[in-house]
């Protein structure tokens, strides 16, 4: 017998026989080395100011006026800083499994921004929080903090300082089913020209940002994970709003 010959396989797109083309791998690799380069970058800053810190320890003996305790609680806050971001990544990736529970969405909001004690007495900004619960709210408590956290963060760190009053507003809302999150500031706003990349790995869109530009990737992550979604409005040099949607995991 004459043995079948094998007929070639043509393949006109690789993607749709499930490979990797080169530019994909280029792409992958590029954002692997930007997320590698990005991450030292942050957290090489702490990592010095805990030498500086130590240093300073060994040398309160020449230092009178140096206080051992005092420098000893500057480092345990910039380890907790430096925690918090490791933390971030952590709960974004999406095989960190999901925890329920009932969720203090009080505690939780006070407890972000009086963070900002400081900033909101010497500035005069007026925040306000309301939280409109008639019944027990269940997710899970870090993704939730982590969301909150970020997006608060943006509303006090894009202010304008330009304005006659600033003004940050917090407003939750827990039904059976959902909770919704509206954070609204008057801020610096988000032009129309960079609105589309905010949520994007790595983006800065303002001479205002600071460390990674893996804040709002973050929170659009964690969210996916959730099962939530985020809405942004936005105006230019007036203001922003972001409305989040939450299922409520009650059992």
């Amino acid at each position: 017998m004459i043995p079948h010959e094998k007929m070639p396989v043509e393949i006109h797109n690789p993607e749709q026989m499930g490979f990797v083309t080169g530019h994909e791998l280029i792409k992958t690799k590029d954002a692997i080395e930007q997320f590698i380069y990005s991450c030292s970058h942050s957290l090489r800053g702490p990592l010095k100011t805990i030498i500086g810190l130590v240093n300073l320890i060994n040398d309160t003996n020449g230092n009178a006026n140096a206080d051992p305790q005092l420098l000893l609680n500057s480092i345990v806050k910039t380890v907790e800083k430096m925690e918090f971001l490791l933390d971030d990544l952590e709960l974004s990736n999406s095989y960190q499994t999901m925890a329920t529970q009932s969720i203090d969405i009080d505690h939780v909001i006070n407890s972000i921004v009086n963070e900002y004690s400081s900033i909101v007495l010497k500035e005069g900004i007026n925040v306000t929080v309301k939280v409109e619960q008639q019944v027990p709210f269940y997710g899970d408590t870090n993704r939730f903090n982590v969301v909150l956290s970020q997006l608060i963060a943006n509303a006090f760190h894009f202010r304008d300082p330009k304005k006659d009053a600033m003004v940050i507003h917090i407003h939750v809302e827990v039904l059976p089913s959902i909770c919704t999150i509206q954070i609204h500031d008057n801020g610096i706003g988000i032009s129309d020209a960079i609105r589309p990349n905010i949520f994007n790995l790595f983006y800065r869109g303002s001479d205002k940002s600071v460390g990674t530009g893996s804040g709002l990737y973050i929170v659009k992550e964690v969210l996916n994970k959730m099962g939530g979604s985020i809405i942004l409005k936005s105006i230019e040099n007036k203001e922003s709003t972001f409305r989040v949607s939450i299922p409520n995991l009650v059992a």
